[in-house]
């Protein structure tokens, strides 16, 4: 019995080093999405109407991790965006657009405190909005309920944080993003 338990044990390191070897580590609770993390790994996952969608480190021809974007307009407007991929079928992507606007000195000071700050979609200055790409185009559709939480970690130059929200497009399909997270090396631009 022991053996067995032992060898269940040693088939799980080893699934959690093979993953890790292309920079995903995952979630503990929820092994389809990466785990939270704080420290610039450029990685995203979400589960968009409980299909999990992720966005993990890569690396570009240029070197550069690709995937995600924090830009920052004069400290008053932060705007994260980040494509994620259904991992069995690469060609389903659905984009994540935040748009956090009217930022004041003291919203990017709690930024930097404890669990970070957190936006509600509610506020008319964050808007947040899910894109979907097919070959008929692609359909913006935006947040009608839900949070982004966000944390600013200077000293390692990394935006992380969570999310979740509903949508409903104009054909009235409804999306459900729930346990978002993101974890992303910051420039200002």
């Amino acid at each position: 019995m022991k053996k067995s338990g032992f060898n269940k044990g040693l088939f799980f390191a080893l699934v959690i080093y093979i993953s890790s070897c292309d920079g995903f580590v995952p979630d503990p609770i929820d092994p389809r999405l990466p785990v939270y993390s704080e420290s610039g790994k450029n990685q995203a996952g979400a589960l968009i109407n409980n299909i999990p969608f992720k966005d993990h480190p890569r690396v570009t021809v240029f070197g550069s991790p690709s995937g995600g974007f924090i830009l920052n307009q004069a400290d008053t407007t932060l705007i994260l965006q980040f494509s994620l991929s259904e991992k069995n079928k690469l060609n389903e992507i659905k984009s994540l657009h935040f748009c956090l606007e009217k930022l004041t000195p003291e919203d990017w000071r709690d930024m930097e405190k404890d669990f970070g700050k957190k936006f509600s979609f509610e506020n008319p200055s964050i808007k947040g909005k899910i894109i979907i790409y097919s070959n008929d185009g692609e359909i913006e559709t935006l947040a009608e309920s839900g949070q982004i939480t966000i944390k600013h970690i200077p000293a390692s130059k990394a935006m992380a944080g969570t999310f979740g929200f509903t949508a409903e497009d104009p054909t009235g399909k409804r999306y459900e993003i729930r346990f978002g997270r993101f974890d992303y090396l910051f420039q200002r631009f």
